[in-house]
Protein backbone atom coordinates (compact mmCIF):
# COMPACT_ATOMS: atom_id res chain seq x y z
CA UNK A 1 0.00 0.00 0.00
CA UNK A 2 2.77 2.15 0.56
CA UNK A 3 4.16 1.65 -2.94
CA UNK A 4 0.74 3.01 -4.20
CA UNK A 5 0.87 5.86 -2.66
CA UNK A 6 4.57 6.76 -3.60
CA UNK A 7 3.23 6.19 -7.29
CA UNK A 8 0.14 8.37 -6.63
CA UNK A 9 3.15 11.10 -5.65
CA UNK A 10 4.87 10.53 -8.38
CA UNK A 11 2.12 10.97 -10.85
CA UNK A 12 0.52 14.17 -9.24
CA UNK A 13 4.01 15.71 -9.50
CA UNK A 14 3.53 15.33 -13.40
CA UNK A 15 0.45 16.04 -13.57
CA UNK A 16 0.02 20.10 -13.50
CA UNK A 17 3.21 20.14 -15.78
CA UNK A 18 1.56 17.54 -18.33
CA UNK A 19 -1.84 19.43 -18.42
CA UNK A 20 0.02 22.61 -19.12
CA UNK A 21 2.14 21.78 -21.22
CA UNK A 22 -0.40 19.51 -23.34
CA UNK A 23 -2.85 22.97 -23.75
CA UNK A 24 0.38 24.43 -26.10
CA UNK A 25 1.16 21.36 -27.70
CA UNK A 26 -2.68 20.71 -28.35
CA UNK A 27 -2.63 24.16 -30.07
CA UNK A 28 0.28 23.89 -32.18
CA UNK A 29 -1.24 20.58 -33.29
CA UNK A 30 -4.30 21.84 -33.78
CA UNK A 31 -2.83 24.81 -35.79
CA UNK A 32 -1.09 22.59 -38.43
CA UNK A 33 -3.98 20.10 -38.37
CA UNK A 34 -6.50 22.52 -39.56
CA UNK A 35 -5.53 22.21 -42.90
CA UNK A 36 -6.63 18.70 -43.41
CA UNK A 37 -10.39 18.61 -45.26
CA UNK A 38 -11.40 17.11 -41.85
CA UNK A 39 -9.92 17.86 -38.97
CA UNK A 40 -9.75 16.40 -35.73
CA UNK A 41 -11.79 18.03 -32.83
CA UNK A 42 -9.75 20.51 -30.61
CA UNK A 43 -10.67 18.67 -27.35
CA UNK A 44 -9.43 15.03 -28.91
CA UNK A 45 -5.96 16.75 -30.14
CA UNK A 46 -5.70 18.00 -26.32
CA UNK A 47 -6.33 14.56 -24.87
CA UNK A 48 -4.45 13.06 -27.66
CA UNK A 49 -1.92 15.62 -26.49
CA UNK A 50 -2.39 14.85 -22.66
CA UNK A 51 -1.61 10.77 -22.99
CA UNK A 52 1.97 11.17 -25.18
CA UNK A 53 3.18 14.54 -25.56
CA UNK A 54 2.65 15.88 -22.10
CA UNK A 55 3.90 12.97 -20.03
CA UNK A 56 7.02 12.68 -21.97
CA UNK A 57 7.74 16.88 -21.49
CA UNK A 58 7.34 16.48 -18.04
CA UNK A 59 8.87 13.25 -17.38
CA UNK A 60 12.07 15.03 -19.64
CA UNK A 61 11.76 18.10 -16.95
CA UNK A 62 11.49 15.99 -14.44
CA UNK A 63 15.03 14.05 -14.90
CA UNK A 64 16.64 17.33 -15.48
CA UNK A 65 15.31 19.76 -13.08
CA UNK A 66 15.27 16.74 -10.10
CA UNK A 67 17.49 13.67 -10.48
CA UNK A 68 18.31 13.20 -6.90
CA UNK A 69 14.19 12.95 -5.81
CA UNK A 70 14.68 9.33 -7.69
CA UNK A 71 16.53 8.52 -5.03
CA UNK A 72 14.16 8.69 -2.12
CA UNK A 73 11.79 6.69 -4.64
CA UNK A 74 14.94 4.27 -5.29
CA UNK A 75 15.45 3.82 -1.14
CA UNK A 76 11.98 2.65 -1.41
CA UNK A 77 11.86 -0.21 -3.88
CA UNK A 78 10.84 1.46 -6.84
CA UNK A 79 12.86 1.68 -9.55
CA UNK A 80 12.84 4.95 -12.05
CA UNK A 81 12.00 2.65 -14.88
CA UNK A 82 8.55 1.58 -12.98
CA UNK A 83 7.93 4.50 -12.19
CA UNK A 84 7.87 6.23 -15.64
CA UNK A 85 5.98 3.51 -17.34
CA UNK A 86 3.23 3.10 -14.31
CA UNK A 87 2.65 6.92 -15.26
CA UNK A 88 2.50 6.76 -18.99
CA UNK A 89 0.55 4.21 -19.16
CA UNK A 90 -1.66 5.68 -16.50
CA UNK A 91 -1.82 8.48 -18.41
CA UNK A 92 -2.57 6.07 -21.72
CA UNK A 93 -5.78 4.16 -20.26
CA UNK A 94 -7.15 7.55 -18.96
CA UNK A 95 -6.81 9.10 -22.19
CA UNK A 96 -8.47 6.16 -23.77
CA UNK A 97 -11.01 6.20 -21.43
CA UNK A 98 -11.87 9.42 -22.06
CA UNK A 99 -11.62 9.17 -25.87
CA UNK A 100 -13.80 5.86 -25.28
CA UNK A 101 -16.59 8.22 -22.78
CA UNK A 102 -16.48 11.33 -25.80
CA UNK A 103 -17.08 8.76 -28.66
CA UNK A 104 -20.11 6.89 -27.19
CA UNK A 105 -21.52 10.55 -25.69
CA UNK A 106 -21.56 11.36 -29.28
CA UNK A 107 -19.24 14.34 -28.95
CA UNK A 108 -16.22 13.03 -31.25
Amino acid sequence: MVKLTLYWEYFKSTLVLNLSTSVLLAFIVYLTLITLPDPPHLHMVYIRCCMFGGPLISLLYKEMSRKNEYYFYYNRGISKLSLFITTLSTYILTGYLLITILHYAKLT
